[in-house]
């Protein structure tokens, strides 16, 4: 087993047990639930009282989960980059939905040059432009 990074909405970044195998990024099923709040049991995925059934055969690969087979029975967007051995897991599409019809842009804090920090609702309810740009 190596170091993957798991990042999710929930908590931001942490290291967990797995591995990267193909265009697979693999995590210990042992570790599933301290990492992520989720048991794999016989009837699916559970947290708490509740479980959602998986009927996806090749979630779980010699003992290891596949992690972006994992966020596809949560019904959570998940982007894999097996050559950093990264999982990037979002939040469901359905909580996303309300602010979005509701045209309301979630909150946010980034750093800026000057070493302070922008939070977006600094800005009150006005309309924004927001514009982003990267060069990679």
């Amino acid at each position: 087993m190596t170091a993957i990074t798991y990042l999710d909405a929930e908590h931001g970044p942490r290291p967990a047990e797995g591995r990267t195998d193909g265009a697979r990024v693999l995590l210990a099923a042992d570790g599933l639930a301290e990492l992520t709040g989720w048991t794999l049991k016989p009837e699916g995925l559970c947290q708490g009282d509740v479980c959602v059934p998986v009927r996806d055969g090749q979630l779980v690969v010699d003992g290891e989960v596949d992690a972006e087979r994992f966020a596809a029975a949560l019904g959570r967007p998940a982007v894999v980059d097996t050559e950093t051995g990264v999982i990037a897991i979002g939040e469901r599409s359905s909580e996303r939905q309300g602010p979005i019809a509701a045209g309301i842009a979630p909150d946010f804090t980034l750093p800026q040059i000057d070493g302070g920090t922008f939070t977006f609702s600094s800005l009150g309810q006005r309309k924004k432009l927001l514009l982003a740009w990267s060069s990679w």
